[in-house]
């Protein structure tokens, strides 16, 4: 049975990515290993391995030939003259190592500490608790975060960190922390001139202590370009480290940081991520603060020279459809992150919009107290069952569609398409093996489906990240976990405390938040993103 076995001619699908993909930029730099030491070749013998092109519902069996850090081979019965390692995949369906192509380390340890509160509102609390921490916390929350995606079969992150301070020591923590947990990272400091209060509609109308709470100090924009290029050189790309350019923001940004932004992406071939329509007020904020650039932060972003291949916005939830389209001509992707936006009441992201227009798509799963968990699959899931919401009419299956997202087109956010995502010679040896033993699949009649559908991550068995096992009979091979266990439970007296007395600081600004958070409601603009709500 094919992927569009029921509707062939229904619906429209882009993915970001295929056997012929389309290379908008030069591949990032420094990702060759050089000076290879002895080559070590391992074998995956017999495992159903998952093709993009192929079955993807009872996909066939073959053997992967990897050498180093790359897959070799594929066929029925492969030999070589030298093997060192076998590993047999019989009763395992062997898939790409998910991506997660959005995601901030800074806030791990805040799990569980938030509910029912707008973002607005959270990021009372989530900014101040994820800077100017201690190194010890940082590398923690870093190997926690690591730990926590490889036991659900993501290979990559990409990590769009709040790092404060901006300084050498931090970054050579987190990138220490991801080597040592062996997860491939896309590594992107956030970078913005314009303070945090920005985010805020009306913010003029709140109280100077509240205002502060928020941050109301700007940062020099020379002084963050110059560290970002000084750690792309103290820390070249290779191996498992690759690099990108995150604005916070086009609101936080003024267009002389943007553009510094834009220019460093292009001299370093770098992918770049910001957030771009998470909320209504950002409609509301664009509209009142940006009518040089026709009220939109698309349009700010292209006349500024940010607008193109390499750019990806992050949530998109109350873009236009006229945005979208801009987006979609210039061939700029969208990272969806239904997750989080429903847990801080942003809204739905229209994907019906986006996949007629055909941007290229990516998920992610955020931050860890937005979204709770670092799971693709839950992503992955949610993604098909709002598709399926969005458009009454039938249509061809949605899961193999979302695997590519999850796949191949989070590597294209990253311009690494060509070398991630897929099981294909020459690509990165980045899989994973899921045990069809488990009871999610039984009975099994598709692997993309149910992959999609009932997966939870607790068939994930063997993970492998650059041709090396991290992840092996479920045990991260990689992390000492118990020994983790009693560094975060040693830090979280100390995070806690300054958890508690930051909530008690927090009250007195909390009705000016909520009076603002309504007044961003008042106004008609044209558009919704609620759901269940009789009119």
């Amino acid at each position: 049975m094919g992927a569009d076995s029921l509707f062939p001619n229904s619906g429209k699908m882009q993915d970001g990515g295929s056997a012929g993909v389309r290379r908008s930029f030069r591949p990032c730099r420094g990702s060759r290993i050089e000076g290879k030491m002895t080559s070590k070749r391992t074998l995956i013998r017999a495992g159903q391995v998952y093709d993009h092109e192929g079955d993807v519902h009872k996909p066939a069996v073959a053997d992967i030939l990897i050498e180093d850090d790359k897959i070799l081979s594929i066929g029925a019965n492969l030999t070589a003259d030298v093997v060192h390692e076998v590993i047999d995949a019989s009763g395992r369906l062997v898939v790409p190592g998910l991506i997660n192509a959005h995601y901030h380390s800074h806030d791990v340890l805040c799990r569980g500490l938030f509910e029912e509160l707008p973002l607005e509102i959270w990021l009372l609390y989530t900014l101040p608790m994820g800077g100017n921490r201690s190194k010890d916390e940082v590398r923690v929350r870093t190997l926690v975060g690591a730990l926590e995606s490889l036991r659900c079969g993501i290979t990559t992150v990409q990590d769009m960190l709040g790092l404060s301070p901006l300084n050498d020591e931090q970054t050579d923590v987190v990138v220490a922390a991801y080597r040592e947990a062996g997860i491939r990272v896309v590594f992107s400091p956030m970078v913005w001139d314009i303070p945090p209060i920005a985010m805020v509609r009306h913010k003029d109308s709140l109280p100077p202590a509240v205002q502060e709470m928020l941050g109301n100090k700007p940062r020099p924009i020379r002084d963050q370009l110059d560290y970002l290029e000084h750690q792309f050189k103290r820390h070249p790309p290779s191996g498992t480290l690759h690099w990108a350019i995150s604005p916070f923001a086009p609101q936080r940004c003024t267009p002389k940081m943007l553009q510094g932004c834009a220019e460093l992406a292009d001299e370093y071939d770098l992918a770049v991520y910001t957030h771009v329509y998470e909320t209504r007020g950002q409609v509301l904020i664009a509209r009142e603060l940006f009518a040089d650039h026709e009220g939109s932060l698309i349009s700010y972003m292209d006349n500024v020279g940010l607008l193109g291949p390499r750019l990806n916005i992050v949530h998109s939830v109350w873009i236009s459809r006229r945005e979208i389209d801009r987006i979609a001509a210039a061939d700029a992707g969208i990272v969806l992150n239904h997750l989080s936006n429903f847990k801080l009441k942003s809204g739905i992201a229209p994907i019906y919009d986006m996949r007629q227009a055909g941007v290229r798509l990516g998920l992610g799963c955020d931050n860890c107290s937005g979204s709770d968990v670092q799971s693709v699959f839950q992503a992955m899931k949610m993604f098909c069952l709002i598709a399926a919401v969005s458009e009454p009419e039938p249509g061809p299956g949605l899961a193999h569609e979302v695997l590519r997202h999850a796949t191949i087109g989070n590597a294209r956010t990253a311009g690494l398409a060509d070398r991630l995502g897929a099981i294909r010679p020459g690509y990165k040896a980045d899989l994973i093996l899921i045990d069809l033993n488990d009871v999610a699949y039984l009975p099994y009649n598709s692997a993309a489906r149910q992959l999609v559908y009932t997966e939870s991550g607790r068939g994930v068995e063997t993970v492998m990240v650059d041709g090396r096992i991290v992840v092996k009979d479920r045990v991260v091979k990689s992390i000492d976990e118990d020994a983790l266990r009693r560094e975060v439970v040693s830090l979280m007296r100390h995070f806690i405390a300054d958890y508690d007395s930051l909530v008690k600081s927090r009250r007195v600004a909390l009705s000016h938040m909520l009076d603002a958070h309504r007044r961003m409601w008042e106004p008609n603009i044209g558009m919704d993103r609620f759901i269940g709500r009789a009119r």
